[in-house]
């Protein structure tokens, strides 16, 4: 077809005319835009127009004598009067009826739209336009929507042509001379050191690419580094030579070429202008590629297996986003996010040193799994009748309440921190605990896990302003939570979430050693506690190198952040206590079973004695906190009364059988933050909710029944199983059940292998709960081997009879079980225990609702130890696995509060 070209004096517009030409079009004309000032005499009004989002102005006064004597094509031109008012991406022109509207829109675009109308009227027989777009979707977009307003075909052969070196190469190569006449790449190009030189001296000799490899420099210009003006090429008739320049250098080392005066002179076989040039030879993108095949740029086949050996090994199987369970009113549960991918140590160079080279693949990781929380975040689908608002997030980093974040090493804290603070922010973050749990432990020998617990909407519930005004809820708040965020303000008696986020150090209690919060609480009822260690405020420093004195240090360091909260240990539902193994484990690879008494005996004196902490003294909140109501009494003397009238001390029933039995996991693993030997983890209600709901603790008997007891003689009536359908079969039956006789041969329960116990504190009645069931051997001599999915199955059912039958709280009230399990470097157990424990839940949750209703399984973390114990102490020796459950239903809880409390005050 027959073309114009439009040009700006530049290598890329002319060699845009020569590819389209090797593609069989003609070349009628050419067009130009000059800039708004060129004949002007306004030098600011000149200044400003040099900056053209769209055009290159530099040296356009020589494109008259360039296009016409030297090209030998007839020059349309047409001064630009518009600017870049328009800067979007994507050009959407505004059509006026009346063209004589004085009010148009002014924009650079619609003079490109006049000059190539002006094209159509002068030549009609042109149907397409020439642009030296390469990468520049701005310029190609806009050029585009004017063609398809004129009819005309944009012809843009040079766009995404690359690598950009090639594409240079080939101008060069095809004859293409040109000099700079503008450069804005300070420090790179210097304006007084390479205007005015050509383009083959800068690029072979090297400037390019070295500027590329600092600067990360486009070759061809495309970053705006560097406008050119083309002196000769194969189809120009005459050569133009520039016989009159200035160099203007601006402040910021931006410099243009100003041409004075330019002529054409002819071209000369003899001084090497008249280059050779093969119009039916290949096709831009043929030669392209076949250079990139040859440029060092493009690795050979050989050079892609092997980095493939130095890069990252990802895992072969499709990348899922993690589990999430929620519960009604938003709660939520985010569980064992991942890595999709395991960094390995030789894509590093040997000069990192190992502890560099496993924290930066931590780093990796880490980045991963927030990409991957994020986009998790989004897709929570809150009830199953509620579809996403379009664009719109379900949930964001903000409305995480508290986050658990293992490591391989606890070295890595440091560097894995700045990465976590940019995704969760450091105004109101989630409070966490974070352990290290060893190497090659975690799934696939991965170096970091994380799993978090999410309240819908508390993000934004935390950020409203006190004179927020609801009739700016729809602009202000999310489309998807907007209804839900405004009930909770609504609502004078619970607080959907509060935050204790305290940065000064103080002798109140340690500020957090990472960018998280002491506590968050959720609905005025729940207080999730950061891990607390043996600090000491003022200091913050270890308060003794001595396990057993930081240990006592962190209850107290709980207790301090309760009493801010006007609460006590004695609001404590259970609590995960982390000693570090090198205190646990002796060297001979055994363990000091004897250290998990001493270390109950602890916690619970801190417990009895709220961490040597006067509750309430502070706040003045003594005396009151006692005219709370108790039992159902008016008053705490009351209370007292009625309850000696009875023989029972009130004290001692608030202290001992209040406290002193809340459940206790201990665990040892290898190192917790800054060195410390001893962690509590805490989960606890507010005192508000303790004093009007109670706190019980639940703990039935074994699993294993007494058959000795004649109550047995029918097991089968009673809920257990033949032989062959022992749940907790160990590959044997376990149990000889001699069904003729329909009796249980004694022997073999007192040689059971596996005994399984729970225990449980629930706030209120069908509220909250927390709780452990775990797995022992009867004999610590005789280990032997065991099928996971029957354990799990009556480790489940154990806790959801508990549950069922104390709390008032069922399985669809499962939000999160933790599985700790004893494990082994040499042996990675993790997937198996993942894929056997989700293998039961499914039997388990099947089994119990069948085909009723469909019920999300809870979300499930399994977390390596080196060894545990439970308490109150139920079996020895220890346990090999353990199940922390957290079960709730804060809807109800508020309703059970307001009836208890809030309706009576």
């Amino acid at each position: 077809m027959k073309f114009v070209a439009m040009v700006s004096g530049g290598k890329d517009s002319f060699y845009s005319i020569m590819e389209c030409i090797r593609n069989g079009h003609e070349l009628v004309a050419c067009a130009h835009l000059s800039p708004r000032t060129q004949n002007g005499t306004d030098e600011e009004e000149e200044e400003e127009e040099e900056e053209s989002y769209m055009y290159q102005t530099a040296a356009s006064e020589c494109i008259p004598i360039q296009v016409e004597q030297c090209l030998g094509v007839p020059l349309v031109m047409r001064q630009c009067i518009g600017r870049s008012d328009n800067t979007m991406l994507v050009y959407d022109h505004v059509d006026k009826v009346n063209k004589q509207d004085q009010d148009r829109q002014e924009d650079e675009v619609e003079d490109l739209l006049e000059l190539l109308s002006k094209v159509k009227e002068e030549y009609p027989t042109v149907e397409g336009v020439s642009t030296g777009a390469i990468l520049s979707t701005y310029q190609r977009t806009r050029i585009e929507s004017v063609c398809g307003r004129l009819g005309l075909t944009p012809l843009s052969y040079l766009w995404r042509m690359g690598p950009q070196r090639c594409l240079l190469e080939c101008m060069l190569k095809d004859g293409i001379e040109a000099v700079l006449v503008k450069v804005a790449s300070p420090p790179g190009l210097v304006p007084r050191k390479h205007l005015n030189k050509t383009l083959g001296d800068l690029y072979y000799g090297g400037i390019f690419d070295k500027l590329k490899e600092k600067f990360d420099f486009h070759i061809c210009g495309e970053g705006g580094e560097y406008e050119t003006l083309v002196l000769d090429c194969p189809i120009f008739k005459k050569k133009l030579v520039l016989s009159n320049v200035e160099i203007i250098e601006g402040d910021d080392g931006v410099g243009v070429l100003k041409v004075h005066e330019c002529h054409a002179v002819d071209k000369h076989e003899e001084d090497g202008s008249c280059i050779s040039w093969d119009v039916t030879g290949p096709l831009l993108y043929e030669r392209i590629n076949e250079d990139a095949a040859q440029s060092h740029d493009i690795p050979t086949d050989s050079d892609i297996m092997e980095e493939a050996q130095d890069s990252l090994q990802s895992i072969p199987e499709i990348n899922v986003l993690p589990h999430v369970k929620v519960l009604p009113g938003g709660l939520a549960h985010v569980s064992e996010i991942l890595s999709p991918f395991v960094p390995c140590s030789e894509m590093y160079y040997c000069s990192s040193t190992s502890d560099n080279v496993e924290a930066e693949m931590a780093v990796m990781e880490a980045k991963s799994i927030f990409s991957i929380l994020e986009a998790t975040l989004k897709t929570i689908q809150w009830t199953a009748v509620e579809n996403h608002v379009r664009h719109s997030a379900a949930a964001t980093p903000k409305d995480v309440v508290f986050v658990h974040l293992y490591l391989s090493d606890i070295s890595h804290f440091k560097d894995i921190n700045a990465h976590y603070s940019a995704f969760f922010g450091t105004v109101l973050p989630p409070s966490r605990s974070c352990v290290a749990v060893g190497k090659n432990v975690l799934p696939g020998g991965r170096r970091v896990m994380m799993d978090c617990l999410i309240q819908r909407g508390s993000g934004e519930y935390m950020r409203i302003s006190p004179d927020f005004n609801s009739a700016d809820a729809k602009d202000k708040l999310s489309a998807v939570n907007a209804a839900f965020v405004m009930d909770h303000i609504r609502n004078p008696h619970h607080q959907l979430r509060s935050t204790l986020h305290v940065q000064s150090i103080s002798h109140w209690a340690p500020v957090c050693v990472g960018p998280y919060s002491q506590a968050n609480t959720l609905r005025s009822g729940i207080i999730f506690m950061a891990g607390q260690i043996g600090l000491r405020p003022e200091t913050m420093k270890l308060i003794s190198h001595d396990w057993k004195v930081q240990l006592r240090q962190s209850w107290r360091n709980a207790s301090s952040v309760l009493d801010a909260l006007q609460g006590s240990l004695k609001d404590a539902l259970a609590a995960v206590v982390y000693i570090a193994s090198k205190e646990v484990i002796a060297p001979n690879n055994s363990f000091r079973p004897k250290l998990w008494k001493v270390c109950e005996n602890i916690c619970r004196e801190c417990l009895l004695s709220n961490g040597n902490i006067e509750s309430g003294i502070i706040d003045g909140m003594k005396v009151t906190q006692k005219d709370e109501l108790y039992g159902g009494y008016e008053d705490y003397e009351t209370y007292r009364e009625i309850m000696a009238s009875q023989n029972i001390d009130v004290e001692l029933l608030d202290n001992e059988c209040e406290v002193n039995n809340r459940p206790l996991l201990m665990v040892s693993l290898p190192q917790m933050p800054v060195g410390a030997v001893s962690e509590v983890e805490l989960i606890c209600a507010t005192q508000k909710a303790s004093s009007c709901l109670s706190i019980n603790v639940v703990a039935p008997s074994d699993k294993q029944p007494n058959y000795a007891d004649k109550s047995y003689d029918n097991p089968t009536a009673k809920g257990f199983r033949s032989a062959s359908e022992i749940n907790w079969d160990t590959g044997y039956d376990g149990i000889i059940y001699d069904e003729q006789q329909n009796i249980i041969n004694d022997t073999a329960v007192r040689n059971a292998p596996v005994k399984i116990h729970s225990i449980f504190s629930h706030l209120g009645k069908g509220c909250a709960a927390i709780g452990f069931a775990a797995a022992s051997y009867c004999s610590s001599s005789e280990k032997k081997a065991i099928r996971l999915e029957s354990i799990f199955e009556q480790m489940i059912d154990s806790a959801v009879s508990t549950l069922q039958q104390s709390t008032g709280l069922g399985i669809s009230n499962i939000l999160h079980i933790r599985l700790f399990y004893v494990s082994n470097p040499e042996c990675d157990n993790s997937l198996a225990l993942k894929s056997s424990l989700q293998a039961s839940l499914s039997i388990f949750w099947n089994a119990k609702l069948g085909n009723r209703t469909k019920q999300q399984l809870p979300a499930t973390s399994i977390v390596p130890v080196q060894s545990m114990a439970v308490s109150p102490s139920f079996s020895s020796p220890s346990p090999f696995l353990a199940m922390q459950f957290m079960v709730a239903d804060l809807l109800h809880m508020e309703t059970e509060m307001w009836i208890h409390h809030n309706r009576a005050t």
